[in-house]
């Protein structure tokens, strides 16, 4: 999924310094309650996720990575990236009070002298860096983005459940050219999505539009120096996707709100030559269809926002529970590491099926099965235990005849004897007492 070295790449092109914000998450709790840890080091596959995207910049060619985290987060992650074997140069940065993903840019944006990636802490996704960033660094539009059909969910995830509140995007599929971005309230059914009304001036100006609302953000954005600076410079903006992407989508063809909001004051004058030749790139890796080389009609634009689009494949974030479940389950089938680590030791007759994971030093008794499931170090399990589409962090104690389905089972927990877990999420040093039986619960100490 990740390749073992960066790519590389003409030192005409520009530098890349990477920002991987880890802002807490709500959606997330109990799993990222202080007894447990904090989300970017959540495992997914028995690797911190934040593992995977470091992966993703470096096979990029990406070395230049600020992680900005909170200041109660930022030891517990410096810690592990001094211990991570990469590639990049990295550096960990605590603040004390973030508003949102735009705050934490701002409070950044002295340190960063050129063009920015930003990326989740929380992304797994199969797409090659390179082809992502080939598409801001032969087109150079003020901003890249990019998009993933929504993967359907395996159906685990304790006792919360997704609810994803998807944007309806158009695409100007001959140049990959994001020119619509509405949010659509939730609550609204098929039909009045479907009944939208779109401005007659956008389809004349953008005849081969595609219109979605299958569509997700993935958070990553590449943009312009100019842009960084013109977020410090609009104090009100918040969010990058709820308020400066779509900000962006609209003054690409308004000069008047270009101009209302600022934008004309920051818009960079030059738009340099790529170095790669356009017509050598398969713009085949950026989503787009054959023929996609075909001429802008409207390249004079000084305002672009491009998007890259992913259909089918790996790519999803764990921003709720259940997705973190999923991302879980499809990181282990496509591992290569050992489905049973060599230091862990296994009673007999016990299953753990090729769909599954058992970490370093974690002892297994007898007659157990685990299936679809991701087992941590240094668990300690009994006799005829039953593991399904569940996920055990490490250091969990489990009594003999314990049966756990669909759950979430947080680092030293203790569950006692003959229970029966379903659809819960259970927090870290939680004591589940014997012989219980619970059903979509939540569990912290």
């Amino acid at each position: 999924m990740f390749a073992s070295q960066p790519q590389s790449f003409d030192t005409q092109e520009p530098e890349l310094k990477a920002i991987v914000l880890t802002v807490p998450d709500n959606d997330m709790y109990p799993l990222t309650e202080r007894e447990n840890m904090t989300k970017a080091l959540l495992p997914i596959a028995n690797k911190p996720m934040l593992w995977y995207i470091l992966q993703w910049l470096e096979q990029g060619g990406v070395l230049d990575i600020k992680i900005v985290a909170t200041r109660d987060s930022e030891p517990e992650i410096a810690n592990y990236i001094e211990v991570y074997k990469g590639m990049s140069t990295i550096t960990v940065k605590g603040l004390s009070d973030v508003s949102g993903t735009a705050d934490a840019l701002r409070q950044v944006a002295p340190q960063i002298k050129g063009d920015v990636i930003v990326v989740p802490c929380d992304l797994l996704i199969d797409v090659p860096a390179v082809h992502f960033l080939d598409l801001f660094r032969i087109r150079r539009p003020a901003i890249s983005t990019l998009f993933y059909e929504a993967m359907p969910s395996e159906g685990g995830g304790g006792s919360t459940r997704a609810n994803l509140a998807l944007p309806i995007i158009g695409i100007d599929q001959p140049t990959s050219r994001l020119v619509l971005h509405r949010d659509i309230d939730v609550g609204k059914d098929r039909d009045e999505r479907k009944e939208m009304r779109l401005p007659l001036s956008l389809v004349r100006r953008f005849p081969s539009m595609a219109v979605s609302d299958k569509m997700q953000d993935s958070h990553i954005y590449v943009m312009q120096k100019w842009v960084l600076d013109y977020i410090v410079y609009n104090n009100d903006i918040e969010s990058l996707q709820d308020d400066l992407i779509p900000l962006l989508v609209r003054a690409q063809c308004d000069p008047e709100l270009q101009r209302k909001s600022g934008i004309s004051k920051f818009i960079h004058p030059a738009n340099p030559e790529p170095s790669v030749a356009v017509d050598d790139i398969d713009t085949a890796q950026f989503g787009l269809p054959d023929g996609a080389r075909a001429s802008d009609a409207n390249s004079d634009d000084p305002l672009k926002v491009f998007v890259y689009v992913r259909r089918g494949g790996i790519a999803g974030r764990a921003d709720q529970i259940p997705r973190y479940c999923d991302l879980n389950y499809i990181a282990t089938k496509i591992s290569t590491e050992s489905r049973i680590d060599e230091t862990a030791r296994l009673a007999s007759k016990t299953q753990v099926g090729t769909d599954s994971l058992v970490g370093a030093s974690t002892q297994i008794g007898e007659r157990c099965s685990i299936k679809r499931s991701v087992v941590g170090a240094h668990c300690v399990i009994g006799r005829n235990v039953k593991i399904v589409n569940s996920v055990i962090m490490d250091h969990v104690t489990i009594g003999d005849g314990v049966k756990i389905e669909s759950c979430v089972v947080c680092k030293l927990t203790k569950i006692g004897e003959d229970s029966q877990l379903n659809d819960c999420e259970i927090g870290a040093k939680v004591t589940i007492p014997s012989s219980s039986e619970l059903k979509g619960n939540s569990f912290t100490v």
